[in-house]
């Protein structure tokens, strides 16, 4: 990232016993804006309190719910493109979406919302706006039920 962007990364879960990622955190230039809050019962909270949420999987992920809760937030995503995580996220609509093990785009991401205010908002509406109309559990429940139904002969 720029020199110019004061941007802190707050790394949340149980990744303070990985040594190498603690390592390389500590040879950047801006360790100390690079902070591991380890397991977090109020995670959810620390998300809406963010500009982004930032999911870099590499591998298979279904719908996160973590991506969930924080777009619920109006928080906007950056992800990559690995399971369902671009179907959660509409890529320049509802969040970005980049390749996994790419950490120039991903960094390239994080710049252009820092950079783009209103960009940075109106992913974030539209990721609420996203999750209330698309992936609400009420919606879900009642689309499951349908589901049976039709597969049941029961209308």
């Amino acid at each position: 990232m720029p020199d110019d962007i004061e941007a802190h990364l707050i790394l949340v879960g149980d990744m303070a016993e990985n040594k190498d990622l603690r390592a390389q955190a500590e040879s950047t230039n801006r360790s100390a804006r690079i902070h591991f809050t380890g397991f977090r019962r109020d995670a959810p909270a620390i998300a809406a309190a963010s500009n982004v949420f930032v999911l870099p999987s590499t591998e298979r992920e279904g719908l996160p719910r973590a991506v969930i809760e924080a777009m619920a937030y109006g928080v906007a995503p950056v992800v990559t493109s690995v399971g369902g995580m671009p179907e959660l996220v509409e890529d320049g609509a509802s969040g970005l979406v980049v390749a996994p093990d790419h950490s120039q785009a991903l960094a390239s991401a994080l710049e252009r919302l820092y950079r783009d205010g209103s960009l940075l908002r109106q992913l974030g509406l539209a990721a609420r706006e996203r999750i209330a109309a698309d992936f609400h559990t009420s919606q879900t429940v009642q689309q499951t039920g349908e589901l049976y139904n039709a597969l049941t002969g029961r209308f």
